[in-house]
């Protein structure tokens, strides 16, 4: 998950679409994916939705929302969970789901799991701030 982060940081396009909204961004990724990625989440003041693009995550293209929190850049690749082992311990509650949480060389990522899609959220900004970004992300307590 941090190298394909580091692959949005380092490309000098990060982005394919720059975002007039989830509304926007979301619609891009039609025709360009086997897939329809759901995100509910479009964005605020504290975390503004930049835009999206298309990636690869491991072995499979990805749709990637970019947003920015301050100066920081957090990249969350949504892509077909199938196939792909999935952390099923020590996991932490976000909304109705879990996720893994963890590090790698500097980079804070959330991992989970919602029926077919799978999602990876990365940045270097502190744990809480992922964990309230996830938590806007993942489906609410009680919701379908």
């Amino acid at each position: 998950a941090v190298t394909d982060h580091l692959r949005i940081l380092a490309s000098q396009h990060p982005l394919d679409i720059q975002s007039g909204g989830l509304h926007q961004v979301k619609p891009w990724f039609e025709g360009r994916l086997d897939f329809a990625p759901v995100v509910r989440f479009e964005g605020d003041q504290e975390f503004v939705l930049q835009g999206g693009a298309l990636a690869y995550f491991l072995d499979r293209k990805a749709a990637v929302f970019v947003f920015h929190r301050r100066l920081h850049v957090i990249s969350l690749f949504v892509v077909p969970a199938e196939g792909l082992s999935w952390p099923t311990r020590g996991l932490r509650a976000l909304g109705s789901t879990r996720a893994q949480a963890g590090s790698a060389r500097g980079f804070n990522v959330l991992l989970w799991r919602e029926g077919e899609l799978g999602y990876a959220l990365v940045s270097d900004v502190e744990m809480p701030e992922m964990v309230r970004l996830a938590e806007r992300l993942a489906p609410a307590s009680g919701s379908p």
